[in-house]
């Protein structure tokens, strides 16, 4: 949903399931099949005509979004995945949990507003746990972000989106992570999106 008229999110609370008032999402606005194009945030012409927005990119460029969120709204995407704020084993849980409040509160603006959501489980290890705080049962929208060397990750996090659909084969989107990642997504039958930048460039990721 496109709203050129919005220029400033309202201040509110939404409902929460936990202790730490981490919002829930709406089951009801969840992701389904991958809407194209699929463009980062920050991406300028790319970002405003993409179908489906994510965060997998530096934190320092979507920053303004917390701040902001309703900017997002002027584009022509039916559906984001969830800010991906970097959490890290050394990050502390206090500082941890601040970020996971803070990308599932814009997510469910994000909702309220009428975008379809993507619920973002690239987190560390020590954050997986607190990362489903906030997604409710029988979700079945998840994106990652896919590593080369790093498909143990990869599998948990499957595992974790399992768990919480209560599907065999969920619905979740791999972005990226090189041909060790694309083979695994294809046997498990899950869609992967090539990150071409980064691939082009050799890193991991």
């Amino acid at each position: 949903m496109n709203a050129t008229e919005l220029n400033v999110a309202e201040d509110c609370l939404y409902p929460s399931d936990n202790k730490y008032d981490i919002p829930c999402l709406r089951i009801d606005r969840q992701g389904g099949h991958l809407l194209l194009p699929f463009a980062p945030y920050g991406a300028g012409r790319k970002t405003k005509t993409a179908q489906t927005i994510h965060f997998y990119v530096d934190d320092y460029r979507f920053a303004s979004v917390w701040k902001n969120p309703a900017k997002v709204l002027n584009t022509c995407a039916r559906a984001v995945v969830e800010p991906n704020f970097s959490l890290f084993d050394t990050t502390p849980l206090a500082q941890g949990l601040d970020l996971i409040y803070k990308k599932r509160w814009i997510a469910r603006y994000f909702q309220e507003c009428g975008l379809n959501v993507y619920a973002d489980l690239n987190v560390s290890s020590k954050f997986y746990e607190v990362n489903r705080l906030g997604i409710p049962v029988g979700y079945n929208a998840f994106a990652t972000r896919g590593t080369r060397g790093h498909l143990a990750e990869l599998e948990t996090e499957l595992m974790i989106a399992r768990e919480i659909s209560g599907q065999a084969i969920p619905n979740l989107i791999v972005y990226g992570g090189g041909q060790e990642i694309h083979d695994f997504c294809n046997q498990n039958s899950l869609v992967y999106i090539h990150d071409f930048m980064t691939e082009k460039g050799g890193a991991n990721g």
